[in-house]
Parts: C-alpha cells; sequence; structure tokens
C-alpha cells in the first residue's frame, strides 16, 4: 500500500521540517514519541513522515519492555497540523485518494492497537490528519495553552476525514457533537475539546509531559491499556436509538440543502459516513470512509478550494514585508458605518486606535456597534470579561483630533467625496502628524494620485479599501499610487494581514478591481429590471449561480447613493461600456436608497418589496411599459460573462499582477462562488471562446457594451 496521499487539514510544510518522527526510548519502558524533531516549526503528514512512523511503530512492536507510549510534538505550541495541502492538490485520481485513505486508517489503527497504553500529549494545532492520529490514542492529554487547536476543517477543503475521523471521533463523541465538528470545519480550544469529550484531561503547557507520564504509569500499574469509554445521556440515545438518529440525520439534510451550503459534496457525505458509524461495522465504515475521500480530493469543489487556500496563503505573506512597520496608533477620520467598523477592528487586534467625527451622534453609536459585538463574544464564550474592557478602551473617540505626533497611521473614511477627502489630507499635516506616519485613504473608487498631490512625500500615502461591513469582509484592496513606496505598501498588507484580512495589491485605477468588476454586474441587473424582469427572479439566478446575494438585494445593502457616485466614477473612465442605469440616480432622487433609508427594492426585512418598486415601475412606463422575462441563461451570460471580460481587463492593464489576485479578489470582495476556485477557473470551465461568443452575440442584438475586449478573444482562440 502506497502512502503517497494524505490525509486532511490546513497547512503546508515548514522548510524546516525533515519529515521524520523521532523515537526516544526511556528506561522506564515509557516511549516518547515526538512527530518531528526538536525545532520543527510545522508538523505535517507528509509521505515521508507516515513511512517514518509505520517504521518506529515496527520496533515499538519489538519492544518486549515497553510499558508505554506518550506521543507528542516536536516542542512547545506544535503537534500537527495535518497533511501538506500539496499532496491533496496532486491526487486527480480517486483510487490513489482511497487507497491513501485506507494506508492512513490502518497505519493510525496500528499505533493504537500496540498492547500497551498509547497516550497523547498535545499542545499547539491538532487538525485534521494530526486528530485522527490522536483519535486513536488511549488517553489524549491537551495543554491549556492558546495555541492548542482541535478540530477537522477538511470540509472547508471539499473532502472529509479520511483517515478514520468521521467513524473514531462518531463513536467517541456521538452522532450529535460529532457532525458539529466535522460539518463545520470548528476548531476548540483544549477546554472545549474537554468538554466535548475529545479530550481527557487538561494541563498547564508546563505539566503536560509530566501528567502524561504520570497517566502512563498509572495505567500500566492498573495493566489497562485505556479507560472505559460508553456514551451516556443524550450522546448516547441520540446517536445509538435509531428513530433519534433518523431524526438528526433529516433535520441536518435539510440545512444542508438550502443556501450556499447546498453546492457543496463533502458535508452531504460526512453526514452519510457519521451515520454509518453507528450502523455498520467499523471496518465498512472505514472503507466507505475511504471511498469517499477517494471521490471527493479529485472533484472540482476540493480542487477549487484548495486554489483557494494557496491564494490565502500566498496572500498572507504579502504582511511580511522587511520595511513594513508594526503599528501601534492610529486615527481615523470618519465615524459613519465604514469608519466605525475599520476602528473597532483595529481595537479588536491591540492597536490603540481614535475615531473622530464632527458628529457625536456617530461616535456614540461606533462605541455602542463595539459593546454590540463584544457582548456576542463574550455570551458565546469567545473572550472573556477583562479583554472585551481592553478592546474597548483601545478605541477612543473624540471630536477633537487633538495631536497626531504620536500617530503611527493616519487614514480617513469619510465619504466618496474628493473635496473633502482632499480638506482631510490637509488638515492632517497641520496636526503635526509625524513624518514618518502612514496617510492612507479608504476611498472605493476616487483617485489615490489626486489625494498625494499636496503631499511633500507623496510615498507615503496609500489606498486601504476595507468592504463593507469591515468586520465581516476578509478582503482589503491594497492601493498603489504612482508614487506609493514600499514602506506604506508593506504597512499596509501588513495591516490587513494583523487584522485578520486578505490583501490583494491593486494599482491606482477608476473603481480598482473589485468594484470595476461589480460595475458591469449590477448595472446589468438595473436594465435587466427596467426590462420587466423582478428583482426576485434576477436575485434568485444568482443565488443559484452561487453568490451569497442577487444584485437586487445587494443594491439595497450597498446604497443606490453609492452605487450611484460609483457608477459615476466608472462611467467617466470607462463610456462605452459602464454608463450608470437610470435606476440609481431615480432611487437617489426618490430617497430610497436601501436599508439605509428602511428598504429600496425590498422593505427593512429583505423579503418583501419595498418603496422603490413605484420608482422601478415608473422607469418601466418610460421604456414603453414592455414586460418581459429573460430565460435564467440569459440572465447569467448577460450578469457573469461581462464580469469575466471586465476582470481580463484588469489584467491586461497590469491593474493586478495575476489571474490568482482576479480570483481572490473576486471570491473575497464580492463573494464569486469560492466552490468554483475564483473567477477565471470558472472561465476556463465554462470555456472561453463560449464567453466570447455569448457576450458577441449579445453586443450584436441588445448593445455594443457587450463587446469583448481583444485580450478575452485571444485567449478563447488558444
Amino acid at each position: 500500500m502506497s502512502s503517497s496521499a494524505v490525509s486532511s487539514s490546513t497547512s503546508v510544510t515548514s522548510q524546516q521540517d525533515t519529515g521524520r518522527v523521532h523515537l526516544e526510548m526511556g528506561s522506564d519502558g515509557i516511549a516518547l514519541l515526538r512527530l518531528a524533531p526538536a525545532g520543527t516549526k510545522v508538523v505535517t503528514l507528509t509521505e515521508e513522515r507516515l513511512r517514518s512512523l509505520e517504521e518506529s511503530i515496527g520496533e515499538l512492536e519489538s519492544k518486549a519492555d515497553l510499558k508505554a507510549v506518550i506521543v507528542t510534538g516536536p516542542g512547545p505550541k506544535m503537534f500537527a497540523a495535518g497533511a501538506d495541502i500539496k499532496l491533496i492538490q496532486g491526487i486527480t485520481d480517486p483510487v490513489k485518494g482511497a487507497e491513501a485513505a485506507e494506508y492512513g486508517q490502518s497505519l493510525f489503527a496500528k499505533l493504537g492497537e500496540l498492547p500497551v497504553p498509547v497516550l497523547g500529549a498535545i499542545e499547539g494545532p491538532c487538525l485534521g490528519g494530526g486528530l485522527e492520529l490522536a483519535l486513536c490514542f488511549d488517553v489524549r492529554i491537551a495543554s491549556s495553552d492558546g495555541s492548542t487547536k482541535i478540530g477537522l476543517p477538511e470540509v472547508k477543503l471539499g473532502i472529509i476525514p479520511g483517515f478514520g475521523g468521521t467513524q473514531r471521533l462518531s463513536r467517541l463523541v456521538g452522532l450529535p457533537k460529532a457532525l458539529d465538528m466535522i460539518l463545520t470545519g470548528k476548531m476548540l480550544s483544549a477546554e472545549k475539546a474537554r468538554k466535548t469529550g475529545v479530550i481527557d484531561r487538561v494541563v498547564p503547557a508546563e505539566r503536560l509531559l509530566e501528567a502524561a507520564r504520570e497517566e502512563a504509569e498509572k495505567l500500566s500499574k492498573t495493566g489497562r491499556k485505556g479507560p472505559a469509554r460508553k456514551l451516556r445521556g443524550m450522546d448516547h440515545w441520540m446517536s445509538k436509538f435509531p428513530p433519534l438518529r433518523g431524526f438528526i440525520a433529516k433535520k441536518v439534510a435539510k440545512t444542508l440543502s438550502r443556501g450556499q451550503a447546498r453546492f457543496y459534496e463533502a458535508p452531504p457525505r460526512a453526514l452519510e459516513l457519521c451515520m454509518d458509524a453507528f450502523r455498520l461495522p467499523a471496518a465498512e465504515g472505514l472503507k466507505r470512509e475511504a471511498k469517499a475521500l477517494g471521490d471527493l480530493i479529485v472533484g472540482p469543489t476540493s480542487k477549487g478550494l484548495v486554489h483557494l487556500y494557496f491564494l490565502t496563503e500566498r496572500a498572507k505573506r504579502l504582511g511580511r514585508g522587511e520595511e513594513a512597520i508594526d503599528l501601534q496608533r492610529a486615527m481615523v477620520v470618519g465615524g459613519g458605518a465604514m469608519g466605525a467598523g475599520i476602528a473597532a477592528c483595529m481595537a479588536n487586534k491591540s492597536i490603540q486606535v481614535r475615531l473622530c467625527d464632527v458628529a457625536t451622534e456617530n461616535l456614540v453609536k461606533a462605541k455602542a456597534r463595539l459593546q454590540k459585538a463584544l457582548a456576542k463574544k463574550l455570551a458565546r464564550r469567545r473572550i472573556k470579561k477583562h479583554e472585551a474592557m481592553a478592546i474597548q478602551d483601545r478605541l477612543a473617540v473624540s471630536t477633537d483630533w487633538g495631536s497626531l505626533a504620536q500617530t503611527d497611521l493616519f487614514l480617513e473614511a469619510v465619504p466618496e467625496n474628493m473635496q473633502l477627502k482632499a480638506k482631510i489630507f490637509e488638515q492632517c499635516k497641520a496636526k503635526g502628524l509625524s513624518e514618518d506616519a502612514i496617510v492612507a485613504t479608504n476611498t472605493s473608487s476616487l483617485s489615490v494620485d489626486e489625494m498625494a498631490e499636496n503631499f511633500a512625500d507623496p510615498s507615503r500615502v496609500v489606498g486601504i479599501h476595507f468592504f463593507n461591513p469591515p468586520e465581516k469582509m476578509p478582503l482589503v484592496e491594497i492601493i498603489r499610487g504612482k508614487a506609493t513606496g514600499d514602506r506604506a505598501l508593506q504597512t499596509a498588507c501588513k495591516l490587513a494581514v494583523r487584522l485578520g484580512k486578505f490583501p490583494v495589491i491593486v494599482q491606482n485605477s477608476p473603481g480598482f478591481l473589485v468594484n470595476r468588476c461589480l460595475g458591469p454586474y449590477i448595472n446589468e441587473a438595473a436594465a435587466l429590471m427596467a426590462e420587466g424582469n423582478s428583482p426576485e427572479a434576477i436575485d434568485q439566478t444568482m443565488l443559484d449561480f452561487g453568490m451569497p446575494m442577487g444584485p437586487a438585494r445587494l443594491l439595497d445593502e450597498v446604497g443606490f447613493d453609492v452605487a450611484a457616485k460609483v457608477s459615476e466614477v466608472l462611467s467617466a473612465a470607462y463610456p462605452d461600456r459602464m454608463q450608470p442605469d437610470p435606476l440609481f440616480a431615480a432611487m437617489v432622487e426618490a430617497g430610497f436608497l436601501g436599508q439605509k433609508t428602511g428598504g429600496g427594492l425590498y422593505d427593512k426585512t429583505g423579503k418583501q418589496p419595498g418603496r422603490g418598486r413605484a420608482v422601478l415601475a415608473g422607469l418601466r412606463q418610460l421604456n414603453g411599459g414592455e414586460s418581459r422575462s429573460a430565460s435564467r441563461s440569459e440572465i447569467l451570460e448577460r450578469l457573469i460573462y461581462p464580469m469575466v471580460d471586465e476582470a481580463y481587463r484588469c489584467l491586461d492593464e497590469g491593474l493586478v499582477e495575476s489571474e490568482s489576485d482576479l480570483d481572490l479578489g473576486l471570491v473575497m470582495g464580492m463573494g464569486f462562488p469560492p466552490f468554483t476556485g475564483g473567477i477565471t477557473r470558472y472561465a476556463e470551465r465554462e470555456g472561453l471562446r463560449t464567453i466570447v461568443e455569448s457576450l458577441e452575440r449579445l453586443a450584436g442584438s441588445k448593445d455594443p457594451r457587450f463587446m469583448p475586449a481583444n485580450g478575452l478573444k485571444e485567449r478563447s482562440r488558444s
């Protein structure tokens, strides 16, 4: 059996990783098996490490005086982060994938079947294959250190735990708890893992090996291999009683069939496998698990999600520039939704931030917004009370800027008005801003170069474009102006990564990347509505495509005032294909801006028609009053294909560096379906020739705005 495949998790092999385990035999008969030599920063289950583990197990089997085995990591804060994702990426044959799973299952079982107690001393990540290995131990002891994270995140890569995870975890903790871990891919702290039943004991980091040795000696003296395990209470009834088990399965299956969850194959397969743990013999359950891994690991969803994983890792590396400043103090000007959200993100990541606005009401709302978010975290026990208080203390609010002498970062987040933003930039110099400070704008469409014109040192000016709401949206566009220096650029990238975001570097250009690609999408949606297509029909088509929300609902969320301003900027730059639809200005004139005014195309709940339907009806009357219903395929072609064309235009103009930036930017910035792997992966599968031919047909029958760029045409011929 080959070990050339993989368990599953989310890490890449460290350059310091030798790929081998390290076995130490104690004079007392207790063996210490380290999953990597001391000093290894990241442990992954590579082919070499699995073979080395197999050799060590063989050596342990030959020891007549062996009393117990303690399995641990190479040192503090590291156990096993799972498999090298490159191995997952490399498997293209489902048979090979299944064989890999069978190898891992049998190898881990072999360790667990040693005739002596096998204990785990766990600190740091114990994820994916690392946890599947630990599930074969007789006793699992974990460090209380914050680095300890327990989980099976395979579904995030479009696969299932394939080295026994679905079977062993289900039998250990029961069906409901196993499903909660496997279907969400959540990571548990040591204490939460103990309460779940995955971990037997939690001890301080300095006592981890000592406690493991105590347990080993205790078991050895009593002649027991491990504690007796039996599901009790509701865990027992929900797992072992078929009617209750069926009830759970039906409820979970219903959830998995709705929303974006319906596009992912792994969760339903995981549900069935966890059920198998209680209705099939162990060997048969493991066999089905191996086949499921083989099927999923070669599928387009897994390949797309693995592709995105590597793009996120690439984005994180942008925050490691040598010239980047480690920001300590920031000033955010503009206390609206964006400024308040950005300031809250900074406060959560240990940055002292001062939020300023001329309106006291906005500042009060900003503090209340942060308090509400912290209250939710406290209720869910994600943070402690003193941590919440410290975060609140780090966010200061004021109508007075005060002195900026100690400020590392000055960021404006006022409305999209060039005169207002230029005035803000001029004032920051007068307030004593240090010549070393980075000066940033959160503009979504305006020119960074124009804002930098009045600075003696424009190399300090950079665009840091967050998306709304900043606390949730994972992308940050880092806008490089003509004069932006590496120090400012790298600092902006480092800030984004520190805030838990993914930076994408974009050259200064109208609309930048995301809004420029979003422009034709929302414009065409408005045109379809003016032709008589209902907002519900258009939105449902896009939901069925995999978008998180439809364009009509998106317009309500963003606001028609914002859409109008961005459209004006885009139309000035690209008049041949981005003239703003009349709907935007009409909604602004009527005062129906969307959710911020109590509703737009939809009401405040987002479920029923809103006051803006009257505006839409008026536009239809101006167009002749005729109504038509476009087919789902026409809606798809008119909304998605121009977006593909615009993305490649951005690439050909040098707005971004690579197709990878297009994929990551549009998935993280506008919700392009992650399971596709990104817009360029989608375009390749759809067929560039198909897209070009459709756009040319639309250009001839509808409007010249659909005509694809030469770059896309040339790609379609290759």
